[in-house]
C-alpha cells in the first residue's frame, strides 16, 4: 500500500478511480472493524466537501447560466473524489508511525529521479517534467517535499537520494519554485538584522547596476507587462500589445477571483467560477487566445490558483478553515520547524499554481503533524 499511495501522491496520475478504489477499501474497513472516530481535520474536510457542494447548486439554481453550464458537475465530483480521497488518507495513516508516513514522500521521489535525470540526460537544456504533465506541476510536488525530505533524510542512501532529488528538480526550471524557495530559505536561516542587511546590501547592488538589470530581457518584459496593467488594467494586456495570452488569463483569473469574494463572500461552491467568470469579465475589453476559448465555451475558466480556488468555493468558511489552519501550524514552528515551512511554501505554491492536488498535501502535512506531537509526547513520557 505504501508503493500504491507513493505513486499517487508523488505524480500526476492520481486518477479518479485509483483515488475512489482507495477511499472504498479504507471506509469498508472502517465498517467492518468499527474502530474510532473522525479527528478534527477529517471533520474540517467533510464541512468543507459539503459547503462547497451545496453551494455549487445553489449558485446553480440562482444563476442560468451556472445551472447551463456543462462543467460545474465534473468540477464538484472533482473536488468530492480529491477530499474523501484525503480523508480515507488519514483514515488509513493514522494508524501507521512516523516512519511510514515519510517512506511515503521518499517512495515518491524515485521514479520522479529516475524519469528525471532521462529527461535531463535526453532533452537537456528543456525543462523536466518528471511524473507531471508540466514543469509548473512538477514544481509544485518539489515544493511541497522539499523541507519534508531536508529534515526527515540526512543519513545513508535516504540521503544522498533526497539531496539529488532536490539539486535535480532545479532542472524543472519553475519561476515559481526557485522565487519560493528563496523566500522560505532567507526566512529561515535570517534574523531580523541579517534581513536588514541582506535589504540593503539587494538595494545598493540594484541602485548601482540598475540599468543593466533593467535590460535583462525577463525583467523588462515583467516591468512592461506591470506597467500595462497598472496603467490600463486588463484591458491593456492585448496579444496586440506582445503580451504572452498566459499572462492575461492568469492576471483576469486572479482578479476575478477576488472580485467574485467581493461579490460572494460565502462562496459560490466548487463548480460555480467558470459561469460567473464568463459572465463577469467579458465586460472587461481584454483578450487572449485563451480567453476567447473560454468565452467561446471551448475551454472553461478557473482561478489558475488552487489557493484561490478554495476560497472562491467556499467563502469566508474557507478562509475560517485556512486560518485555524495556518495558525496550527504556527503553533508548533519551534518544535517542529520543517512542518511550518511546508505550509508557508505549500500554500505560496498553491496561490499561483493550480493542477496538483491541494487538499490532498495539506492533510499530509496534517497527517505529519499528528505523527511528529505523538512522538514528541512519546519521547517526553520515557
Amino acid at each position: 500500500m505504501q508503493y500504491y499511495l507513493a505513486f499517487l501522491i508523488g505524480s500526476q496520475f492520481n486518477i479518479g478511480s485509483l483515488y475512489i478504489a482507495f477511499t472504498a477499501y479504507v471506509f469498508l474497513m472502517k465498517l467492518a472493524n468499527m474502530n474510532g472516530e473522525f479527528s478534527s481535520i477529517q471533520w474540517q474536510y467533510l464541512a468543507i466537501a459539503v459547503i462547497g457542494t451545496i453551494l455549487s447548486f445553489i449558485y446553480m439554481f440562482l444563476n442560468d447560466q451556472a445551472y447551463n453550464d456543462p462543467t460545474i458537475l465534473l468540477i464538484i465530483r472533482k473536488y468530492l473524489i480529491q477530499i474523501t480521497f484525503a480523508i480515507a488518507l488519514y483514515e488509513f495513516l493514522k494508524v501507521k508511525n512516523l516512519q511510514y508516513v515519510l517512506n511515503i514522500i521518499f517512495l515518491s521521489i524515485i521514479p520522479n529521479i529516475i524519469i528525471g535525470t532521462y529527461e535531463l540526460i535526453k532533452f537537456f537544456p528543456e525543462r523536466i517534467d518528471m511524473l507531471f504533465p508540466e514543469p509548473s506541476s512538477a514544481g509544485y510536488y518539489y515544493l511541497f517535499v522539499f523541507f519534508i525530505l531536508f529534515e526527515n533524510f540526512k543519513q545513508n542512501i535516504p540521503f544522498w537520494l533526497t539531496r539529488y532529488y532536490m539539486l535535480l528538480g532545479l532542472a524543472i526550471g519553475s519561476k515559481a519554485q526557485i522565487i519560493l524557495l528563496s523566500i522560505v530559505a532567507v526566512l529561515k536561516y535570517s534574523t531580523p538584522l541579517k534581513l536588514f542587511s541582506l535589504s540593503f546590501v539587494t538595494l545598493l547592488i540594484f541602485y548601482i547596476f540598475k540599468d543593466k538589470l533593467l535590460s535583462i530581457e525577463v525583467v523588462e518584459y515583467n516591468l512592461k507587462v506591470l506597467n500595462i496593467y497598472l496603467d490600463e488594467g486588463l484591458a491593456g494586456l492585448k496579444t496586440s500589445n506582445s503580451v504572452w495570452g498566459t499572462y492575461v488569463t492568469r492576471i483576469s483569473a486572479l482578479q476575478g477571483a477576488a472580485m467574485c469574494l467581493v461579490d460572494y463572500p460565502f462562496g459560490i461552491g466548487f463548480g460555480g467560477y467558470n459561469s460567473w467568470y464568463v459572465s463577469n469579465m467579458f465586460a472587461i475589453p481584454f483578450e487572449s487566445s485563451e480567453t476567447d476559448d473560454i468565452f467561446a465555451g471551448i475551454k472553461y475558466a478557473s482561478t489558475k490558483s488552487n489557493l484561490f480556488q478554495f476560497f472562491v468555493s467556499t467563502g469566508l468558511f474557507g478562509l475560517f478553515f485556512y486560518f485555524s489552519w495556518l495558525k496550527s501550524f504556527f503553533k508548533i514552528r519551534k518544535e517542529k520547524e520543517y512542518l511550518f515551512q511546508s505550509f508557508i511554501i505549500l500554500s505560496l505554491a498553491s496561490t499561483f499554481i493550480e493542477l496538483n492536488p491541494m487538499y490532498v498535501y495539506f492533510m499530509f502535512l496534517f497527517i505529519l503533524k499528528e505523527k511528529e506531537l505523538l512522538v514528541n509526547n512519546e519521547g517526553e513520557d520515557t
